[in-house]
């Protein structure tokens, strides 16, 4: 897909058209078709306006290579651009952009005065690995885990007709914001996590405030996974070793298969991942459906004695955090060989999600009725139950790997900033530092899953607090910094559409903000009210009990 101008650059001339055109190398350069006649005024104000804005990577705007007054045509403005990168200049207004026309010959001029930085955005080239559909199921696999069981449980507190609503307007409102994390990574491709956005818009200390949440978010996520490894080894073995046990194993077999440093080696099992979720929702729905233990005791709209202002601002933090994943966005489309295949891969998961969402929650809700547990998994009797986790098994190591892994992606650059080629060398410190750094976050979330007793409702306070923000309040403003830099006008007056889009950020930042305060207000009641949970390094069963 082509990256054009914001605005439309063709001037006064109906024979020539200019445009951008993106390249696998994140470059841009000059395109044409068949030109002779001057550029027009209009044209030249708009290519400066392009270049003042930074769309054009290179120290030299394309303006610079046009001057008013002076006729040059498509093919010599192209060749002037060359003879500028060549001469010493750091544009980078495509090296290769005569090649076609050049041969070998001109292929390996350029390669003879490829430069330390050229070379680097060459390796970079070679770590781009996964095509748009394994990005899809690393994507999947990170949103679709886990927490769609908890999806059932929050229809039962606000019904079927706010559940459905809120399923599908924030599962919309999530496939717009990470499509604005593409707008970004298309926009500044150094951007490899939210922390760098943040720290563009806020300076160092936004850098290290999104660090730290980021940071914060994503161990809890693996602790999380920790925690519901053990509950689900306990169910399996009828609570065989004691609990702190399972939680180590969990810790080892999670850390060993975070080990590989790129996508592609997790691509693999997140495919596995998506079917073992999917299967087992499925056994679980059947045999809640053949029980039917809550039928007839369901609601459109949840009556006020059953439910409570606290209870449902969970529940809508709830569904926002089962579409959080865009906090793997930028290191997805990093490695992906053709970052313009990324809106491809998120139509996939948000096509996916919705409407597999919808299904599990509606479904579930209506035989399990208003005691539909959290996870729905608990609702199923026991021996469905075991099955169930059973299947479950690679959608609860995986989604909390991919968690480990983007938060070691982002230590491990900020560790070798200094010297960047490590990242893609074979060496030892290159792999010594690598699981030295994920061994630290596996500690630590094991310590967390260990020392927190009532780690669902915590859990719930971290996600109110973090992943409302990660899901929809930064990527709003991640869209307003990209276009507060621009004009919000065109040549005819008020931008309509760009006002419009405004308008929809600012109501995604201050919806956030409500979230944040009134589900954090609701777990922390939660807590309260279940205060008498497990201790911490406790041996004792931490699985449902079969009725």
């Amino acid at each position: 897909m082509a990256l054009p101008f914001p605005d439309d650059v063709s001037g006064g001339s109906e024979n020539r058209q200019e445009h951008l055109t993106r390249r696998p190398s994140s470059n841009y350069t000059l395109s044409s078709q068949a030109v002779e006649s001057e550029p027009s005024a209009g044209t030249l104000s708009r290519l400066d306006s392009v270049g003042q804005r930074g769309l054009t990577p290179t120290n030299t705007p394309v303006s610079s290579t046009l001057s008013r007054g002076t006729k040059k045509t498509a093919g010599e403005m192209v060749r002037s651009a060359r003879a500028s990168a060549s001469s010493g200049s750091s544009g980078d207004v495509e090296r290769n952009a005569g090649s076609k026309e050049a041969g070998p010959a001109g292929a390996a001029s350029d390669d003879a005065n490829v430069g330390e930085g050229e070379k680097d955005s060459l390796n970079r080239e070679e770590h781009k690995q996964i095509h748009w559909f394994q990005a899809g199921a690393v994507m999947t696999a990170e949103t679709v885990s886990l927490g769609i069981l908890s999806l059932p449980h929050a229809l039962a507190t606000v019904g079927y007709v706010a559940g459905i609503i809120l399923i599908i307007g924030i599962g919309l409102l999530a496939t717009y914001t990470g499509y604005v994390i593409y707008q970004l990574k298309l926009r500044h491709p150094h951007v490899r996590s939210f922390d760098q956005g943040l720290g563009m818009i806020f300076g160092k200390p936004g850098l290290w405030i999104g660090k730290v949440l980021q940071t914060l978010l994503l161990i809890f996520i693996m602790g999380a996974h920790i925690n519901i490894f053990s509950i689900m080894m306990n169910t399996l073995t009828n609570h065989g070793v004691c609990t702190v046990v399972f939680m180590a194993i969990g810790t080892v077999v999670s850390f060993v298969v975070s080990m590989p440093r790129t996508w592609k080696s997790t691509s693999t099992v997140s495919i596995a991942s998506c079917i073992s979720i999917a299967t087992a929702t499925v056994i679980a729905m059947v045999a809640i459906g053949i029980e039917k233990r809550g039928v007839g005791n369901t609601f459109a709209v949840v009556p006020a004695e059953l439910t409570s202002f606290s209870r449902g601002a969970m529940a809508v933090s709830n569904i926002v955090l089962a579409y959080n994943s865009q906090i793997a966005f930028p290191s997805i489309i990093e490695e992906m060989k053709e970052a313009r295949d990324f809106p491809k891969a998120l139509a996939m998961l948000q096509t996916l999600t919705i409407t597999i969402y919808i299904v599990v929650a509606v479904v579930i809700y209506h035989f399990a009725g208003q005691d539909v547990a959290a996870p729905a998994i608990g609702s199923a009797p026991l021996l469905v139950r075991k099955i169930a986790y059973g299947i479950a098994t690679p959608t609860i190591v995986v989604a909390g790997v991919i968690s480990a892994v983007v938060a070691a992606k982002q230590i491990y650059g900020d560790f070798w900033h200094k010297d960047p080629k490590v990242l893609r060398e074979k060496s030892l410190r290159a792999y010594g530092s690598w699981y030295g750094i994920l061994a630290a976050l596996w500690v630590v979330a094991w310590l967390i899953a260990e020392a927190i007793p009532v780690f669902g409702q915590l859990l719930a306070v971290i996600g109110a607090l973090f992943g409302t923000w990660f899901a929809l309040g930064f990527c709003g403003m991640f869209w307003l910094w990209m276009n507060w830099q621009g004009s919000m006008k065109s040549s005819y007056g008020i931008s309509w559409k760009k006002t419009s889009l405004a308008c929809l950020n600012t109501a995604i930042i201050l919806m956030s903000a409500a979230i944040c305060v009134f589900g954090m207000y609701g777990s922390i009641k939660a807590i309260v009210q279940d205060a008498g949970g497990k201790a911490p390094f406790s041996c004792a069963n931490n699985a449902m009990v079969a009725e």
